[in-house]
Formats: C-alpha cells, structure tokens, sequence
C-alpha cells in the first residue's frame, strides 16, 4: 500500500489521496490540482507534496495563509509518518505504511545524510557512522533543544542555548559560532566560555568547510599550530537552504570526537540554522510593525468622543456586521481610510487584508490593469503577469479611495464584480471571481457626477448601500484637545524630544483654526512643530499657522478656501506641487487635480 493523505477536518473529511512517488501533488482549490479542496481559505495552488532523496516533503507555493505542520508555519518540511499538515480550515495527516522507506525518523536520517558526505583530509579522523538510536540520551537532547528553540527567543539566545547545550554533552573545552563577515574576515559571534581567544580561527579550513558545505574533524592539529592548544576540533557547517549562516567550532585536549557526538553537533547545527532563521526573521517582523507604527500615528482607532464621532463609531459597528458594499464620503483629511478600517475590523472578514488603492493617484491608462490585473505582454511595459488587487483580495476588503476618478471602462467591471460576476483581466482568456467587499470613498459629489455622465449612476447606488459621512474637524472642535494630545505624544516620542511641552498660546491656535485641510494637516502641523520648535515650549509662531488668513471668515464656501490655501501653499513653495501638497497635508495627485479644478496659475 502506498503513502496517502487522509483529510480529517474540513469539507473532504474522510477523503483519502494516494501519493504517487513519481510526480508532484499540487494541493488547492484549482481545479488542476491532484488535491483539489473547498476550503476558501485555501490558495488555488497552495501547497505542493513530492518524493525525494526517500522521503516525503511539502513544499509552500506562495500561498495567502501559509501552510502549518505540526502546527508551525513552513517554507519547506520534510514529512513523516503521522505527520499534521493543515491549510485554511482543513486539516489533513500524512499515512506511511509499515515497511515503506519513508517511515523512518527524519532526524536520524538527515544525519546519515550529512554523515554519509563528511571528506577525511590529511591527518583527519573519521569513522563509520553509529545509529543515534543507540543512543537514546542523544535523541533527547535534540528533542529538548528542538523545544527550547521553538519558544521566540532572540537570535543570540538561540546561539547561547546551542552551545551551551553542546559544550555539556560533548565535554569540550570551547565551542563557538564563527560567521564571516561582508569584508570576507572571520570572527567569533558567540562562545563559551565567554573567554576572549579561547578558540582561535583557522581561516583556511573555515572557507573549505563553508565552501563544501562538510564536517570537518581533526585528531592532530594544523602543522600551522593554530590548534595547539586544543588538538581535537570538529567544524560543522551552518546552512540553511543554500545560504551559509556560519560554522559551528568545537575544541578539546581530553580525546578525539567519536562519531556518536559527531551526529549529535550535526543535529544541532541543523536545529541552529531553523532557529536562527526563524528568530530572525521574527526579531525583524517585531522592529518592522513598530516602524509601521511609529510612522503612521493617524492609522489605529478613530480619536474623538463628540456626539458626531460616537454616533459615526455606532454605524461602523453596524455597517461593519452587514455584507454590503460601502460608501464613505468626506473632506480630503478627514479619516476616510481610517472608517474604512474600522469597518473592515468590525466585519466577519477582519482576518483577512484590506488591500487600499488610491484611484486619483494612479495614471487612469493603469488603473484598470492595477485593480484587474493583466497578462504579460497585453499592452506596452506589460513585462510580466500582474495579479490584480481584486484578485489579491479575495475573501478580504478592497478600498478604492477617490472613486470618482475611476474610468468608465473600469467602472463597469467593477459594477460586474459587485453583482457577483467573474471579470477578464486585462490580455487574459480566462475569467477570475472574487469574492470582496467593497469600500469606497470620495471627497467629490457623485451625484454631480453622475448628472454630468462622468460616474455611471447604476454603479453609484451599488456603491451606496451604505453611505458613511466623515464630519469634517470644524465640525467636532470638542475632539480637537484629544487629538492634539495624540499625535503630541506621538511625535514627541518618534523625534525623540519627551521634554518638549506645548504652550497655552499654541494650543488655544490649535483649538480655534478651522482645519480645512482636516485631521490630516492638524497631524502635519504637530510633526512639523515638535521637529522645529526650540525647548522647553511649542510656542504659536512654531506652527506655522499665522499666514493661513482664516480669522475672518468672508464666507463659508469650502471650494473657495480650498483654493485659496492651495495658491497660498504655492506662493509658500515657490510654485513646487509636492511642497504645497505636504504643507496642505494632501497628496500630490489630489494637489494636482484640485490646482486643474480652479484653474490656479502655480506661477
């Protein structure tokens, strides 16, 4: 009887798929795959099951979810008997009969692998290779290495624990973890003891043992005398794929290494590299999320307990829980994207992305390749496949900000999407469905739009199933100490300047300007008074607000302020649309469009 997956949770329950050794199992919901599945959460080709080198391994293809055995998340695993694979909701378990070559432990087979490509050089030492099994204590120290690195620790933490563990069991004098650096020179990153120059770094075996990728053990030392002090040394490579992480070096006076400790450094070393890799990659996750979070202070939850902000939080909650299509309209800066989080967050679909594309800010000849995505070679710079945002958003959120600069043409596939119907990417042949929620947003009025023939009107109530209001910041003044508060904090922390305090007479400015660039351009105001204003105190004139003319209101029309600020914002640049466009805290595509609206001279 042959290897098979047995699918134990999820749509397939009880299905069994035989595994044929001679070609690749794709796993997902395409129809093309050997395995196909249901689950939603699964990828169209999510994963891939093959034979090689006697054994059975998975491999990730790029899925959205990833791939978990034996509950952690994978690249790559080698499989065994028993073995839990699950993807999306659906679980399934790898079945090896009796007597089928794959059955065996995993560990001691990468070992013999290793072991069976060891090089003996001159004056070297290296017998036949022992079975681990025979050593039951060996095994357990593996075991419990295994799980002591599976607990986050910090990259150093893992070294410390390895060797450590090593330096124990194996009885040597010193152990260390060579790498080289981007000069090409070698140098010790940890050891123990923690004794400088106790292991001293032959250079000349490092590269070869790194270059072949094999252990190196030495009864005698180099007729250099650079072991001298320790004549029995084993180096043991640290690879992870085909990436050399470093060499493990070990060193004794009492008596050589037999092959039994051999075997257990190898398997160590191979437990060193997943763990370095894996706390890597989890340290630098951690300082990435805090750089995302330093940087974008407006991106967490909607700041305000005004009447008008607890009312608008009660509607999300509302518009969240439902399945239509929403629109959300506002002034530019006003936290359209961040209502638009807020929904999605309060939705059934808040573990899947919110994928946001700005549709002003793309070139309209782009944009509907962007959204749809389109094959190589359908138009000119088409260079490679584009999957397109809809289709990166399956089961997720996409939010189209400033909808009202999408085309005609785009416009009806989209109307085409929201009725449930597949669509063609651009230069395709076959159709994609999705399944998305749509959120929208514009700070124009689609029903002048819609009369002028610019937005089609049928699309325009699709849309609007739910219209969400963002009240401008003159609207909501009692937030203004809130968000001030906030957004000081914030800066005050990322500019590294805590002992900077706001004064009264700036604070009061703060509370009385009218904001017609909104929260946005209360928060770029903030920003650029903690950089520049001279401690103690932020004082009024540091926030730049004094030739904004706005004490005297003439009148109420929002257009014609907006211009007004915009020719201010230009005089003040010297005519620079992005400069303009960070002082009015816009974007550059929003700057440009509004300075053709008014027809306004940038000279």
């Amino acid at each position: 009887m042959v290897a098979y997956l047995a699918v134990q949770t999820g749509q397939e329950k009880g299905t069994q798929y035989p595994l044929d050794p001679d070609r690749p199992m794709h796993i997902g919901r395409a129809t093309g795959c050997e395995i196909m599945l249901t689950d939603p959460n699964s990828s169209r080709f999510h994963a891939v099951v093959y034979y090689e080198d006697y054994a059975w391994h998975l491999r990730d293809t790029d899925s959205r979810n990833g791939t978990l055995v034996n509950g952690q998340k994978v690249k790559h695993a080698r499989l065994i008997d028993q073995t839990q694979i699950v993807i999306g909701k659906t679980s399934l378990q790898l079945i090896v009969p009796e007597g089928e070559s794959a059955s065996g432990d995993p560990l001691s087979q990468t070992l013999y692998d290793d072991l069976d490509h060891w090089k003996a050089r001159e004056s070297d030492l290296v017998k036949e290779s022992s079975e681990l099994i025979d050593h039951p204590n060996h095994l357990l120290d593996l075991y419990q290495l295994s799980l002591s690195l599976l607990h986050g620790q910090k990259p150093d933490d893992v070294i410390d624990t390895t060797l450590q563990l090593l330096l124990d069991r194996t009885s040597s004098d010193a152990i260390a973890l060579a790498i080289e650096a981007s000069d090409g020179r070698w140098k010790i990153r940890r050891q123990f003891p923690k004794k400088k120059n106790t292991i001293q770094l032959d250079r000349t075996q490092l590269k070869r043992v790194t270059k072949s990728r094999n252990v190196y053990a030495s009864e005698y030392p180099d007729s250099n005398g650079s072991l001298d002090h320790d004549p029995f040394c084993i180096m043991v490579p640290i690879v992870d794929n085909d990436t050399s992480i470093g060499v493990l070096i070990l060193q004794r006076t009492e008596k050589v290494y037999d092959d039994t400790l051999i075997e257990l450094v190898v398997g160590a070393a191979g437990l060193l590299a997943s763990g370095l890799v894996q706390s890597t990659f989890t340290e630098s996750l951690i300082v990435e999320n805090q750089r995302i979070a330093d940087r974008n202070a407006d991106q967490g939850e909607l700041i305000g307990d005004s009447k008008i902000m607890v009312k608008l939080k009660e509607r999300i909650q509302r518009v969240g829980k439902a399945s239509g299509s929403v629109l959300i309209r506002g002034e530019s800066g006003s936290g359209k994207e961040l209502v638009a989080r807020a929904v999605h967050r309060a939705s059934h679909r808040n573990d899947r992305p919110m994928l946001t594309v700005n549709c002003a800010a793309i070139p309209k000849d782009l944009l509907e390749s962007q959204l749809f995505g389109h094959k190589r070679g359908s138009f000119t710079g088409a260079d490679a496949d584009h999957v397109g945002l809809f289709e990166q958003a399956d089961q997720g959120t996409l939010f189209l900000d400033e909808i009202g600069e999408m085309t005609l043409e785009g416009q009806a596939k989209l109307l085409r999407i929201l009725e449930g119907h597949p669509f063609l990417p651009v230069g395709a042949s076959k159709q994609v469905r999705v399944d998305v929620r749509v959120i929208a947003a514009t700070n124009r009025d689609l029903t002048e739009f819609v009369r002028d023939g610019r937005f089609r009107e049928d699309l325009y109530y699709r849309l609007s199933v739910f219209e969400l209001p963002v009240p401008p910041l003159r609207d909501r003044g009692e937030d203004i100490d809130h968000l001030i508060d906030h957004f000081l904090a914030h800066f005050l922390l990322q500019h590294g300047r805590p002992k900077l305090a706001l004064s009264a007479a700036a604070r009061s400015r703060l509370q009385t300007y009218p904001w017609p660039g909104n929260v946005r351009q209360l928060r770029n105001v903030i920003d650029s008074a903690v950089v520049m204003a001279d401690e103690p105190e932020i004082m009024e004139d540091d926030l730049g607000l004094r030739d904004a003319g706005l004490t005297n209101l003439d009148t109420l029309r929002i257009d014609i302020w907006e211009k007004r600020l915009i020719e201010k914002a230009l005089s003040r640049s010297s005519g620079s649309v992005p400069e303009a466009a960070k002082l009015l805290g816009i974007s550059r595509a929003t700057a440009y469009r509004k300075i053709a609206e008014y027809e306004i001279d940038r000279n």
